[in-house]
């Protein structure tokens, strides 16, 4: 399919498989104008010199930040580059994601439909899968609302696959850099629909998705995400830091309450209440009650960070 004139990619990374990166930036290349990778982790020039090579003629650049600045800043300072070079709309994702070829003018054209039909796409994204093709959860439907283009309005998306209209992120607001990593998507999305604004996926646009390093299968079809320390502060904290937001269904925050203390207990026998899991869980619930928010590295300090990092070389190995 034709390259997007409209649209540019934006791939978030930290400490990526390379040939997994090259390989995303092959597929999209042919479909966007501009590939910016950025860069939560260091990417030298030798790397960024393949990552043009498998561009091919595709604009690919940068943006090295200096650190790891979490998941919302790298999605702001995304769209503000967007918004700069003219772009009607962004596609973001992570390293973990691999969008079909010829994805995003299929997401480009449920989002031109759904315009016609008088709706207010403020994201369109594919159906998340694993990488054996299996489709993953379905976030919650939002009741009422259907069409006849083969896409599905929903509370959230995942961040990931998410072809965002520019115009609408400028309206809803900026993604929640606090946050750092973990309910970014979500809460974004719940203010979206909550200022008028509608969320869908395109049921027929699948795309291959890794969360975290697996599931957990629990009875009752329960499947938290398994997840390093670093991660399970990030997550209880911004869960319950979105219980104080007004914009946050109510049905939303009922199953967060109810299932966060099942949650909590499966952590903790997953990982054999390890004193790292105790102290993450801890200070996710005392930030959360008091709104603190930002880096997980100021409640946790270098040692949770470097766990993260052993975990990601770990997989890499796999």
């Amino acid at each position: 399919m034709s390259a997007q004139p409209q649209t540019i990619a934006g791939i978030v990374v930290y400490h990526p498989d390379e040939a997994n990166l090259l390989r995303l930036v092959g597929v999209l290349a042919p479909d966007v104008r501009e590939i910016v990778i950025y860069a939560n982790s260091a990417v030298s020039s030798q790397e960024e010199d393949r990552l043009r090579a498998a561009a091919q003629g595709t604009d690919l650049s940068v943006m090295r930040p200096g650190g790891n600045l979490g998941l919302g800043a790298a999605y702001n300072a995304l769209l503000d580059h967007t918004t700069e070079r003219g772009g009607a709309f962004l596609f973001l994702l992570d390293q973990d994601s691999l969008p079909p070829p010829g994805a995003i003018p299929q997401l480009a054209a449920r989002h031109a439909h759904l315009e016609e039909a008088g709706e207010k796409p403020a994201i369109v994204g594919p159906r998340p899968t694993d990488w054996d093709g299996k489709p993953l959860r379905s976030p919650p439907e939002q009741s009422g609302h259907a069409d006849d283009t083969q896409a599905t309005r929903v509370q959230f998306v995942i961040s990931s696959g998410s072809l965002v209209n520019c115009e609408a992120a400028r309206a809803v607001g900026p993604f929640r850099a606090d946050f750092f990593i973990d309910a970014i998507d979500v809460e974004w999305c719940m203010r979206a629909n909550h200022r008028g604004y509608s969320i869908w996926i395109a049921d027929d646009v699948p795309m291959a998705h890794e969360l975290g390093r697996g599931l957990i299968r629990l009875p009752f079809g329960l499947s938290p995400t398994d997840q390093p320390p670093r991660r399970l502060y990030t997550f209880l904290r911004n869960q319950l830091a979105m219980l104080r937001m007004s914009h946050v269904p109510l049905a939303h925050k009922a199953r967060t309450v109810l299932l966060l203390p099942l949650r909590i207990v499966v952590y903790l026998g997953r990982n054999r209440f390890s004193r790292e899991v105790w102290t993450a869980l801890l200070r996710g619930l005392i930030d959360g009650a008091r709104a603190q928010l930002g880096p997980p590295e100021a409640a946790l300090g270098r040692s949770a960070l470097r766990q993260d990092n052993s975990a990601k070389a770990f997989k890499r190995l796999e």
